[in-house]
């Protein structure tokens, strides 16, 4: 009897070991998490362990066959566990884990990648951002050993793309001194590095951060989530977003595994007050407006990934069709939706892309552009070959149209990690490059290498106009051996218009005075190409 109760309370200290364990571990209570089947399994093969120890002190018989059962349930465990991650996996379910990406379109890039708008380029990636938000938070005198900048993310709000960082607490006892809350967060404009701001107040009154991953106990932020709203399903990805009013909310992605130990469907998400710690969740169906992202950009890799790699199949020893995403990710804005872009490269390619994929961050729809060209690490690279005597550093390139043109585009960067110079390069031919000092002259020599080209087929955007004026100033200047004009007319004083030499034989012979009429493309740039250009003072000109 003695020896139940010692049993017994072996059983009893572990268990209760195991819910202490699991207040830090906050495991999902569900076996299709693989730490949670894994976790239980290690604590039924120590209670066997310790019931053989107590077996061969009071060397009972009965205790020995007992604990020698146990080990045998621990063994058939373990060996469950093995058996079922195998049958689970890609070897045996290929077809379900290609179609857990859904239905993949396929669209024209021109008719569906709006033309850029050059004044929402983001120029601001993640690290310069850091360094942005760094720089501000050391203006503040004693606020910099109080706090530290938590992960930035980037995100729409009010129609202006920002990254975004909250205040986070340094340390435990920084939190002991401040459960109230750290100090709001900080605002960097992705297409302005003069715009960073620190928000520390919300309607006049003071803001403060008080569920957060960095701070204890009942208000951080998973065990707050864990105990008050869901312990079944996984949680990952815990976003810090802002809605269109600048209100702090934690976006936390809801998850099960569909396929064994794998294969992530995500359920919805839960938002998460990050002052008062209210909870509501959202299914896929009903997203609030405001939020960027539901499905985290490793959940959409693995299944641009699996559908590539799995098009025939596990055992595809050829390799044949096989596709596989480039290297990075990156998130881009198209008609006010927020998408994760990835070139799509056949196996075994290094430099070459067959297209690329956007993937709605909330509806998780894809679409594949069918474009053959370089990959973003060519581009980046061509781009600073094009400037290699000033040794610049490319940023991870974003995808845009220019003229119906697919295009990267990125920032190059000094030895300090200041913008410099801006970049455009051709995803079908990288050896198509313009840089310039503002993203409007990038633009303009971009489009200007793009017309040497010949084969190219621009359809520029903008309402075509025709205007005659009489030229104030003008003067020519060289891009890669092809001589270009700029000239402004007296009826248009602050607009640069720009012609190729190709255009007219008539624009070397033009001077100041001279009356001329050409065609244009209305845009709101304030460097304008010419289509057409007659000088109305030569002889002969019609």
């Amino acid at each position: 009897m003695k020896k139940n109760k010692k049993g017994i309370i072996v059983v009893l200290v572990s268990a209760v070991l195991l819910v202490v364990l699991n207040y830090f571990l906050l495991l999902p209570l569900n076996f299709k998490f693989l730490g949670t089947s894994l976790t239980v399994t290690l604590f039924v093969v120590i209670n066997c362990v310790v019931l053989n120890v107590l077996s061969l002190i009071s060397q009972s018989k009965t205790e020995g066959k007992k604990s020698k059962t146990g080990f045998i349930i621990a063994g058939v465990l373990v060996l469950a566990i093995i058996a079922y991650g195998v049958i689970n996996s890609s070897m045996f379910r290929a077809d379900e884990y290609r179609n857990l990406i859904g239905n993949v379109e396929q669209k024209e890039f021109t008719n569906d990648i709006h033309t850029v708008d050059l004044t929402q380029l983001p120029i601001v990636d993640k690290k310069l951002a850091e360094n942005l938000g760094d720089k501000k938070l050391g203006t503040y005198v004693g606020l910099g050993s109080q706090v530290t900048l938590g992960e930035f993310t980037k995100q729409n709000v009010n129609g202006q793309l920002y990254w975004v960082s909250p205040l986070l607490h340094s340390g435990f006892f920084k939190w002991m001194n401040n459960k109230e809350g750290t100090t709001g967060y900080i605002m960097v404009n992705a297409t302005n590095t003069k715009d960073v701001k620190l928000v520390d107040k919300l309607n006049g009154k003071p803001l403060k951060i008080k569920y957060q991953p960095n701070a204890y106990f009942s208000t951080d932020l998973k065990r707050h989530v864990y105990m008050k709203a869901e312990r079944t399903a996984g949680l990952t990805d815990f976003s810090f977003e802002l809605d269109d009013t600048g209100k702090p909310y934690w976006v936390i992605t809801k998850y099960i595994n569909s396929i064994g130990f794998s294969g992530e469907k995500i359920l919805g998400v839960i938002v998460v007050d990050a002052q008062s710690g209210e909870i509501k969740e959202y299914d896929t169906n009903n997203i609030p407006s405001w939020v960027d992202r539901v499905a985290p950009d490793f959940v959409i890799r693995d299944r641009i990934d699996w559908w590539g790699e799995l098009v025939h199949g596990f055992f595809n020893f050829s390799k044949k069709d096989m596709l596989t995403s480039t290297k990075g990710m990156n998130m881009v804005y198209n008609n006010g939706e927020c998408y994760y872009y990835t070139g799509i490269t056949s196996v075994g390619s290094d430099e070459a892309i067959v297209g690329f994929i956007l993937t709605n961050t909330k509806t998780m729809n894809s679409t594949f552009y069918k474009v053959s060209g370089s990959t973003e690490i060519a581009g980046m690279q061509s781009a600073e070959g094009k400037v290699q005597n000033l040794q610049y550093k490319a940023t991870f390139p974003i995808l845009i149209n220019v003229e119906n043109i697919p295009t990267y585009f990125m920032s190059l960067k000094d030895k300090k990690g200041l913008i410099k110079q801006y970049a455009m390069v051709s995803v079908e031919d990288y050896s198509i490059v313009g840089v310039g000092e503002t993203i409007k002259d990038a633009k303009s020599n971009y489009v200007k290498t793009l017309k040497n080209k010949g084969n190219i087929t621009l359809k520029f955007t903008g309402e075509q106009k025709k205007l005659q004026g009489t030229i104030m100033r003008i003067g020519s200047f060289n891009i890669e051996g092809t001589t270009y004009y700029n000239f402004i007319i007296k009826e248009k004083p602050d607009t640069i218009f720009t012609a190729s030499a190709a255009i007219s034989s008539q624009l070397p012979l033009t001077r100041e005075g001279d009356n001329v009429s050409f065609s244009y493309n209305e845009t709101e740039s304030s460097s304008i190409d010419v289509l057409e250009f007659n000088n109305i003072n030569i002889k002969g000109s019609k």
